[in-house]
């Protein structure tokens, strides 16, 4: 069972998302600010993470002891994150509890005073964390993946920022922060689950009036796709035995689509489930059931609000990084000449049941609402995008296929023996094979 998804639009440009879930006893409530790393300068990458954490430090009212207190005495989970063009900040718990985890989070967003002594702990944990990133070989893919695609680009920039830029960070560069971005132009404030559609309208209108409608008078303009480097890098590890893969193509749509237009992303993604997803697909299946060249292989789509990415994750050893490189390759190919029905079943209904499940959840549920929001502006109710996932035909997911591989790929590797020319010596290999 699933409603519409109800959109409401303040003066100032705040959006308000309401997805009301009758069935369900549950809710979750979120303010998300479309501003991420993509947002930053090499000198102040790692600003939007550091806040996304300080806004918990205290507010006007509350003290970091209080926020926590005043949430779990509700049995509430509170949690936030940070993206490349996201930052959200949410609780989850009963329906009945839907006014109070507004008021809370608007607070968090709104009110946040960044207190020096904290600010001083938290950047200390911070560090540690981006020391840690840093120091493992499988983050490390991921990070030197974000290079290779996009190059000096702020989307090439670490999430978490750098650890000479997270030590000096100081309590006005958050503030100014703050200011830039946190403008309601930027903002949706969100509810799922069991709720009162106009009771949440009418609380959020009151929060989130006097937000201001943008730094200094200017409108921001909508992010253009970051143009796609194809690139290839390397890092050695001295103290493990294995490679960690991954490489990436950007999916754009076709000529006679929109950017913003939902079926050719469920066809991307339709596509990287198939390639992909699952003991019983292609990649896997070659990769480990009947070549044993490596126990970690699988596809996913990475996607943001102006770009989306098909990419492919392995782990192996470095005698067998070649094989393994080449036998992708060729799967590749393969696919951009025919899919077969039977994976294109079995890849559709795992993303179905994907859906039904997310829609089962009141924070996948209203996450999902908010991404569609970003990037086209409506939100895509379940069932439709059910309906749609269901008319997608094999031409249009071989077609992603063959637009994905018309340009080069994006390759990285860390680990042992892991070089930057190794890396494209690998990127050369992978895009020979996947065009022969």
């Amino acid at each position: 069972m699933t409603t519409t998804p109800i959109l409401k639009t303040l003066a100032n440009g705040v959006r308000l998302l309401a997805i009301p879930l009758p069935h369900l006893q549950s809710a979750s409530v979120g303010v998300f600010l479309r501003v991420g790393s993509r947002d930053e300068t090499p000198a102040s990458n790692g600003i939007s993470h550091v806040l996304e954490h300080m806004a918990f430090k205290g507010t006007a009212t509350r003290s970091v002891q209080a926020i926590n207190m005043d949430a779990e005495r509700l049995g509430a989970d509170v949690n936030a994150f940070t993206s490349k063009d996201t930052t959200g900040y949410f609780m989850s718990g009963l329906g009945r509890h839907v006014g109070p985890f507004l008021e809370m989070t608007a607070d968090i967003v709104l009110n946040s005073t960044f207190p020096e002594a904290e600010l001083q702990r938290e950047l200390e944990v911070i560090r540690q964390e981006a020391i840690e990133y840093a120091e493992d070989p499988q983050e490390s893919s991921s990070d030197l993946l974000d290079r290779a695609l996009w190059g000096d680009h702020p989307m090439g920039m670490p999430v978490i920022g750098t650890v000479e830029n997270i030590e000096r960070f100081t309590r006005q560069d958050l503030l100014a922060h703050v200011k830039a971005h946190y403008v309601a132009g930027n903002t949706v404030v969100a509810a799922a689950g069991q709720l009162d559609p106009e009771a949440f309208f009418a609380q959020a209108g009151r929060l989130f009036a006097g937000m201001s409608a943008a730094p200094h008078g200017r409108s921001r303009s909508a992010p253009q796709p970051p143009a796609h480097v194809a690139g290839a890098m390397g890092r050695r590890f001295s103290q493990v035995s294995q490679v960690f893969l991954n490489l990436a193509y950007p999916v754009v749509p076709p000529a006679d689509d929109a950017m913003a237009a939902p079926r050719w992303r469920l066809a991307a993604s339709l596509a990287a489930m198939l390639f992909g997803g699952g003991m019983s697909a292609p990649l896997t299946d070659t990769v480990r059931e009947r070549l044993g060249l490596a126990y970690t292989a699988e596809s996913m789509s990475e996607q943001g609000d102006a770009w989306f990415n098909f990419v492919v994750h392995a782990i192996t050893t470095p005698d067998k990084l070649d094989a393994l490189v080449d036998a992708t390759g060729r799967l590749l190919r393969e696919h951009a000449q025919r899919i077969d029905p039977v994976h294109l079943e079995r890849a559709r209904n795992q993303l179905v049941v994907s859906r039904v499940r997310s829609a089962e959840r009141t924070y996948a549920t209203m996450e999902r609402a908010v991404e569609e929001l970003f990037a086209r502006g409506t939100v895509t109710p379940a069932d439709d995008a059910i309906a749609m996932l269901d008319s997608i035909t094999a031409d249009e997911v071989r077609a992603v296929f063959d637009r994905m591989l018309a340009q080069p790929p994006a390759l990285a590797i860390t680990g042992k023996g892991a070089t930057a020319a190794s890396a494209r010596r690998l990127a050369l290999s992978l895009a020979a094979a996947s065009r022969a």
